[in-house]
Order: structure tokens, then sequence, then C-alpha cells
């Protein structure tokens, strides 16, 4: 329906143009003068126009892919279709019955022929401009998704790749720390393996690489309560967190890298141990969460490539690109390391 309202606007677009044309050769061009003329165009432009919609779109779709053998075709379908459509409109103008046209057949013709080339030379150019337009459009659109896939599965790939550097580093740490009390103390051996079942038994239940606030302290707490067990009063820790912080989304394993950080440097440094106090509070639109000790302290740039937090800045930077944020600040005395995420 929208398509024949674009083709009866057209045909009296064209009927108007032709009315104002046969005025200007007219000594006196008055309003009833005009009307049987615009009726006759109105009747031309309609049959050829209706023609036209129907069978070009069609048949022009089989044109040839050479640009001089389309032109032919389209000039030779044109030409049919000014002689059918014209015809046609030429019988409807002599076989009214309100009033005794006087027309040449030969004249209307050819009228008609000039026309439709021009009209419809000007049409195929500008749909096939259109077609082209959006080819390219589509073509476009859909590079950019190819584009956008391959960047997401590389993103994807190279995360996978980086939480499969995190789980082996902190399944070695506790064993290690399980393997100390086999045989000094193995009530303490067997709690410290349930708490290890339990992580991993979360660890291979979880979805996605995102999880609650909530669940990583817990993943945070059994770590740091494992490690108490191999290095008893000489870890302290404590927690500082809002409750109502506990839903929002972080790195699995994230918080248990910087405490993990925290126990090698801090508590394994020094024989008297260190104070460990995780923090997290909300600033702005971002959740900054803190692990500080009261150990010696480190320098960030001499860290070994691939260190736990060199892979969990990677691991920020994959999830939430530039939104996210990990540092380090000597504290006096300790050490403070800490990421925001945004929530």
């Amino acid at each position: 329906m929208k398509e024949l309202g674009k083709l009866l606007l057209l045909n009296v677009c064209i009927a108007l143009a032709l009315v104002v044309v046969a005025a200007a050769y007219m000594k006196n061009p008055r309003l009833e003068r005009l009307l049987w003329p615009f009726l006759v165009s109105m009747t031309y432009s309609t049959c050829i126009g209706g023609l036209a919609w129907w069978i070009l779109p069609r048949c022009a779709t089989r044109f040839v892919h050479s640009k001089w053998l389309r032109w032919l075709q389209l000039s030779a379908l044109l030409s049919v279709l000014s002689m059918v459509g014209g015809t046609i409109g030429f019988a409807l103008l002599k076989w009214q019955p309100f009033v005794n046209l006087y027309l040449e057949y030969k004249a209307s013709m050819l009228t008609c022929w000039v026309v439709t080339m021009i009209i419809g030379t000007v049409s195929y150019v500008i749909e096939e401009s259109k077609y082209k337009m959006q080819a390219t459009s589509l073509e476009l659109r859909t590079r950019e998704l190819e584009k956008e896939k391959a960047l997401k599965a590389a993103s994807e790939a190279k995360l996978q790749s980086l939480e499969s550097r995190v789980h082996p580093h902190f399944l070695f740490n506790t064993l290690n720390s399980i393997l100390s009390l086999v045989r000094s103390n193995p009530t303490e051996a067997e709690a410290t393996i349930e708490r290890l079942a339990a992580l991993l038994c979360f660890s291979l239940d979880r979805h996605g690489s995102l999880v609650s606030l909530e669940d990583e302290l817990k993943i945070t707490r059994d770590y740091l309560e494992i490690e108490r067990v191999r290095f008893g009063d000489r870890l302290r820790f404590r927690f500082e967190v809002d409750e109502s912080l506990y839903a929002v989304k972080l790195p699995a394993m994230s918080l248990q890298t910087l405490a993990e950080n925290s126990v090698k440097y801090a508590v394994g440094a020094q024989r008297s141990g260190a104070d460990i106090v995780v923090t997290a509070r909300r600033n702005g639109n971002g959740l900054e969460l803190e692990v500080m000790d009261t150990g010696p302290g480190f320098d960030p740039q001499s860290l070994p490539q691939g260190h736990g937090l060199d892979t969990l800045k990677q691991r920020l930077e994959a999830q939430f690109g530039e939104n996210s944020s990990l540092w380090t600040r000597r504290l006096n005395p300790g050490m403070e390391v800490a990421f925001r995420v945004p929530c």
C-alpha cells in the first residue's frame, strides 16, 4: 500500500509537470483549459507507471552484469512499457464517453516514449544507487560484527587463559599448607582438606568468570584459615566489609590473590608474622577492595612477569577495560594492594 501511494504521487507529479509544459505554450492558460491535459497526462502516466511498477523490479534482477548491456536492456524494456502502457492509455481516452478528445496516436506514443525514458532512467539510477549504498552498508555492518566477534573471542580466550593460571597457583600453595599438617596435626589436616574440597566444589560449580563479593569473601576467608594452620599466630587477619556490598560482582579469586600476596610477602617474610586487613567500600560508581598488611613491603617492579598481581591486572583489563584499576601503596609500616571494579 505504501508503494502504491508513492506510485500515485509520482504519477500526479509527472502529470502536473506535463501540464506546466503545455501551459507554457498556451496563450490563455486558464484552469478549466488545463484540466483535460492534466487528466490525459494522468491517464498515460498511470498506465505506463503501473506497468513499470509491476514489471520493472521483476526484470531488473535478471539484467546482465555488464554495464552497457544492462543499459541496453533497460532502454528496450522502457520502450516496450511506454508503447504498451501508452496504447492502453490511448484506448481508454478514446473510448471514454464524457468528452471527444482529439489525440494522435503517433504523437502520443512519441511523447510517452520520451517521458518514460527520462523518468524510467532517473528512477532506475536512483534505485540502483540506493541498492549499492544498502549493500555497502550491509557489508560494513557484517565486517564490524565479524570484527566484534573476533575481538570478543580473543578476549574470552585470553580471560580463560589467565584464569587457568590462577587456579593451579592457588591449589599449589594450598596443598603445600596441607602437606605441612599431615604428620604434625592430622585432625587439622582433615579440616583443612574439607575447606579445600569446599573451595574446589565452588570453583567447579561456578558459572562465568564473575562472582559476588559475598562468595569471594568466603573464598578468601577459607584461604586465610588454611594458611593460618601453617603459620599459626604469625598470621592475624580481619575483614571490614559493609554487608550491603555483598551482591557486587567481581572476578573470582581476585580478592584471594591479594590475600595470597600478603601471606607471601608479609607473613612469610618475617618471623613475627603480620596483620592483614581486608576492606571493601563503595567509591562513587565503583567498588574498591583493599588488602593491607604490616609486612616489610615489596617493590612491584621487581615482581616476575606472570606474578599473581600481574595476572589479576590482566584479568581486570580483559573483563572491565578502563573501568577497572589495580594499584599498590607503601604504608609505614606495611603495604597496601587494592583494585577497583565498576558496580
